[in-house]
């Protein structure tokens, strides 16, 4: 189905104690191509004992987006199959995926906004599924990036199991059957959390290799770029892995050893707050006791008090 015409917006809300909110703003181009799911498919045994809500596949250009907020109520699976897509967090984070990658977003995750990025179309299948489908192995979390293989075998199924449902044809129900689970046990596969295999240990080491050199640089800047000049890797390959293995940005943890070690200078040396402050890379102590309160709770100078007394 190719729609073109003027953009639109469509929203999807949820009622609590009385109010509607609003979950998701969604913008269509100008020109795109979107399948929905139809009510046949969702209520097929698979996609019902999957627990998917809504889904489908699109081809949006570039002025596609959609803004979702936080604790939604669902988790957004989406895979790319060619094209990019730009994920922009609540937090600053800013997620790019390609070709190959999944963007996985929880129930009470932040939120965010989805947009096309660059001039290639943006080509996605996405499902809305419920915070307890047996597709989502790994408890509750914010996000997540992960690889996926054979992204056009995935588009040859969706787009034969959703035209020939809307086409109404004779196809044998059992092929039309056995599409659909080999449809979902190849989204369940790759939902799967990675085993501990060699290149998981090697970015691991990596990893560990990286915090090394922060922590003997604490009063480093410590770009994002810097980071991922050390891993030789993309930025969002390390937002990927530190999501993965912390639960949060690259920044994120590198703020949180800042932290770290300035507690340990607080309630260990004589320094005062403006050493400390300097000693983990702040020029400014007023902005330094900002981030510690944010962090910690208290002031530097009342957590001094705290661990000392």
């Amino acid at each position: 189905m190719m729609t073109e015409g003027k953009g639109t917006e469509g929203t999807k809300e949820r009622k609590i104690h009385g109010r509607v909110y609003t979950r998701e703003i969604v913008h269509s181009p100008k020109r795109f191509e979107q399948w929905h799911f139809t009510h046949t498919i969702l209520h097929s045994q698979g996609f019902s004992l999957m627990e998917v809500k809504q889904g489908g596949y699109g081809v949006h250009d570039t002025d596609f987006w959609v803004e979702r907020i936080r604790q939604k109520g669902f988790t957004i699976v989406l895979f790319t199959i060619s094209g990019y897509g730009r994920f922009h967090m609540e937090d600053g984070t800013e997620i790019t995926v390609g070709p190959g990658e999944a963007f996985i977003s929880g129930p009470e995750g932040q939120g965010h906004r989805e947009e096309t990025l660059g001039p290639e179309p943006f080509e996605h299948i996405w499902m809305m599924l419920s915070p307890s489908s047996p597709l989502l192995p790994f408890p509750s979390f914010d996000y997540r990036v992960l690889p996926f293989d054979s992204p056009q075998l995935l588009r040859e199924l969706i787009r034969m199991i959703i035209s020939e449902d809307l086409a109404g044809n004779d196809m044998d129900e059992a092929a039309i059957d056995q599409a659909e689970r080999l449809f979902l046990h190849l989204i369940r596969m790759f939902l799967k959390p990675v085993s501990e295999g060699v290149s998981i240990r090697s970015q691991k080491a990596k990893l560990t290799d990286l915090w090394n050199k922060v922590s003997q640089h604490l009063e480093s800047e410590w770009t994002v770029e810097d980071m991922c000049r050390i891993m030789n890797c993309s930025r969002s390959h390390l937002t990927r892995l530190c999501q993965e293995y912390y639960g949060e940005s690259p920044g994120e943890k590198v703020r949180a050893m800042k932290m770290e070690y300035a507690k340990i200078l607080l309630s260990t040396s004589t320094s005062t707050v403006h050493e400390v402050a300097e000693a983990v890379g702040f020029v400014s102590s007023s902005v330094f006791s900002s981030s510690f309160t944010a962090y910690e709770g208290v002031s530097p100078r009342e957590y001094r008090k705290l661990s000392q007394a």
